[in-house]
């Protein structure tokens, strides 16, 4: 359907939209339209009155319409072309007084009585001439802001004739799925697509940015300039983009970079904290971490209580008080708390053998019945000592399904002179249990309710003396 003519631009509206930005970018919108063509040489003349960007393309528009129909574009949609809306040279030229853009075969003129082709003998190229007063400070920002972008390789790049040096390039990483933008049947979308990011060094006095293919967008709290070879999901004036999109870049960055290229020191930067406390790393690289960061076989610290019983049990305790509540989430998922792990040494080192009373042995015998009956196999029961642990708890009994050894502890709550009673058989049941899965899950509930059920049905059916022979090993 043909939509021509729906709607009308206000000249003044559409200037007052642009005239507030920042001079550098809207300058980038003419500097990304030359590096969007087969271009080798562009350059920019900063004055305080006047500002000229030319290159050396082999074609210039192909129609004058496109230097000033708003989102009128000839560009083939791709997502590597910086360019895709058909409004950044009109934006840049909404904003000053007057302009020129000279093309192929005709230049455009805009000044206070309106616009005026006339043809003109250019055979290469495009020239802009841009001419508003600047301040000799907002000048000197721009080339600042200006100086950092990132020539395409191929590209000569001029700022008031001084040639613009690429950084160092630090590393090349391949196949990053990130979002980009494309046109599809009219619609502008966002979608993933795998692409090439390049990390430079800063050269002296840069701050960090984040890059759309040389152009740069806003800062970035990572090392390097992260220049990502496709359009990146822009705001409005192409001037940031999200900061979920940052945080992915981020997360992709980690995990690209922590097995060979980020040192203890590098992996403590705030970057690295953002990307632990919002959940968005893998288990391989937390664990390449947590391996870079803290001592071998480290623990994340609790109460001060807790810390010292650890230590004092050998543990190497990192102190977690002042670490960020995301990122103790994320870490407890690798490493074992120091509260977990006074319990479990704690339950190695005050278990004590136990030399077993009649009624133990006699109990031991009952035990090892109910396992043949119920279980399918012989069980060997040990009988141990072990003291509450340091906040009080008393394990009554563990069973180590692999080994088939049930540990019964002689100063828990099994009553071993009355094998029936029901505290006594819910612990056995429950240990026994564990003879097919190990967690507490429905899994669990499931088995431990068939091994007691087995078990009624099993004692319902004995007598006193039947029993009573069992407890004897008869």
């Amino acid at each position: 359907m043909s939509r021509s003519n729906w709607f009308e631009i206000s000249n003044e509206g559409w200037r007052r939209m642009n005239a507030g930005r920042p001079l550098s970018s809207l300058l980038k919108e003419g500097i990304q339209n030359s590096f969007d063509e087969d271009v080798s040489e562009v350059s920019l003349q900063v004055g305080p009155q006047e500002i000229v960007i030319e290159d050396d393309a082999p074609s210039g528009f192909a129609h004058e319409k496109l230097v000033y129909t708003v989102f009128l574009t000839a560009k083939d949609d791709s997502p590597t072309k910086r360019g895709r809306k058909g409004r950044g040279l009109k934006e840049l030229i909404s904003a000053m007084d007057s302009a020129s853009v000279e093309t192929i075969g005709s230049t455009i003129h805009f000044d206070e009585r309106g616009r005026m082709v006339v043809d003109n003998g250019r055979r290469r190229g495009t020239r802009i001439v841009l001419r508003r007063r600047t301040p000799p400070a907002e000048v000197d920002s721009t080339l600042q802001d200006l100086s950092l972008i990132i020539p395409p390789k191929g590209v000569t790049l001029r700022i008031n004739q001084r040639r613009v040096k690429p950084p160092r390039l630090h590393l090349i990483l391949w196949d990053c799925l990130l979002e980009t933008v494309v046109i599809r049947r009219g619609v502008e979308r966002i979608l993933e697509r795998t692409t090439r990011v390049e990390l430079f060094h800063p050269r002296r006095g840069e701050t960090p940015h984040l890059f759309e293919m040389g152009i740069p967008v806003e800062e970035l709290n990572v090392p390097w300039h992260v220049d990502v070879q496709q359009r990146l999901p822009l705001a409005d004036h192409r001037e940031s983009v999200s900061d979920h999109y940052k945080m992915i870049l981020k997360s992709l960055l980690l995990e690209s970079l922590i097995g060979q290229w980020l040192d203890r020191k590098a992996l403590r930067a705030e970057w690295v904290d953002e990307v632990l406390g919002r959940q968005m790393v893998s288990d391989r690289a937390l664990e390449q971490y947590v391996a870079r960061v803290f001592p071998r076989d480290a623990l994340l610290g609790g109460a001060d209580r807790v810390n010292d019983r650890a230590r004092q049990l050998g543990g190497n305790v990192v102190d977690a008080g002042a670490m960020p509540r995301g990122v103790y989430a994320a870490l407890v998922r690798v490493m074992e708390p120091a509260e977990e792990y006074v319990r479990r040494r704690e339950r190695e080192f005050c278990e004590r053998p136990a030399s077993p009373t009649p009624d133990q042995r006699r109990f031991g015998c009952f035990v090892r019945w109910l396992g043949e009956r119920l279980l399918g196999r012989r069980l060997e029961v040990v009988f141990v000592r072990k003291e509450p642990t340091m906040d009080g708890l008393v394990e009554d009994a563990s069973f180590d399904a692999s080994a088939g050894v049930l540990k019964l502890n002689v100063i828990g709550k099994v009553d071993f002179a009355n094998p029936l009673s029901p505290t006594t058989l819910g612990i056995v049941f429950h240990e026994l249990a564990h003879n097919f899965v190990t967690e507490h899950d429905h899994r669990f509930i499931e088995q431990l309710q068939s091994l007691a059920g087995r078990a009624a049905a099993l004692l319902a059916g004995m007598d006193a003396a039947s029993i009573s022979g069992i407890l004897e090993g008869d």
